[in-house]
């Protein structure tokens, strides 16, 4: 953890503008970095560069970024492509280790209706269709992911998709995982940065990127290390027996993993998508 910080501290020196004189100017601005509560913020908890902000709802969430609040944030291919089409420019820094699951009531079985609890128009509602492409499914909006959750393990609703850290304390409560994200080669989940932050502050992105995987290799050494520091700051269940995820170092998303975004997105609009993603991503 010394050595971390050590890094990281070194970084955060390079983060800050000199002044004409070649003095470092003060600059106690940090990079604003929207999440949802998802395991897959945790390298940016290390980072004392970055201040981590929790959101409960991907709406809220966006509004934020819209109205100049974020300069990012823990995000997902479907937002990135909605965001561009919409002129608002959003690009991805790399992959992050979010997992999706359809999670359902120990009541349900194979004759069950499939009705599920999703956030509309968001990578919930893709990941739903990805999962379960030839079922009959009755999708209910339900923005807040807390409120989601609780529908499901109070019989409200039989069944939801979660990320596994707020899917996991109900399946040690026997509750079923009917599809999950790992047993595919989906990868929807981003880091993305505003062009309006590159263009602002185009030297910290370089210090972001070591930043991010210094701390990636720091909580692949020592996973438990950092379990209290995710419950806490991403608002996640407490449960013990959570399996922090294995981070990767800085990674674009696949060209399969696009297209099947790409080619969702383009259906369920009724328009392709006008912007290449090369465009979308940084380099």
């Amino acid at each position: 953890m010394k050595r971390l910080q050590a890094v990281v501290l070194i970084l955060i020196g390079s983060l800050s503008p000199l002044s004409a004189g070649g003095q470092a100017e003060s600059n106690s601005e940090k990079i604003r970095i929207g999440v949802m509560p998802d395991a897959g913020a945790l390298p940016l908890l290390l980072m004392e560069d970055v201040e981590v902000l929790p959101f409960m709802s991907a709406r809220n969430r966006d509004a934020a970024l819209m109205a100049g609040e974020l300069d990012g944030m823990m995000s997902d291919l479907v937002s990135v492509i909605h965001f561009n089409q919409n002129s608002i420019a959003v690009k991805v820094l790399t992959l992050t280790e979010s997992r999706f699951m359809i999670v359902a009531s120990p009541e349900f079985t194979k004759e069950s209706p499939w009705t599920i609890g999703i956030s509309e128009n968001t990578v919930i509602e893709y990941m739903v269709d990805a999962l379960v492409p030839y079922q009959e499914l009755d999708k209910v909006a339900i923005p807040s992911v807390p409120v989601r959750m609780e529908m499901l393990r109070n019989g409200q609703l039989p069944m939801a998709c979660l990320s596994d850290a707020l899917a996991w304390p109900l399946i040690q409560d026997g509750f079923q995982v009917v599809r999950d994200q790992i047993n595919t080669d989906l990868t929807p989940a981003v880091l993305v940065l505003t062009q309006d932050f590159l263009d602002r502050e185009p030297k910290q992105l370089k210090a972001l990127t070591n930043a991010w995987n210094v701390a990636v290799g720091e909580i692949n050494e020592n996973p438990e290390n950092y379990r209290n520091l995710l419950l806490e700051q991403v608002r996640l269940p407490a449960n013990d027996g959570y399996p922090i995820p294995l981070f990767r170092e800085i990674t674009l998303p696949g060209e399969r993993a696009v297209e099947s975004v790409f080619t969702w997105y383009s259906a369920k609009y009724g328009s392709l998508v006008g912007v290449d993603f090369k465009d979308m991503v940084i380099y």
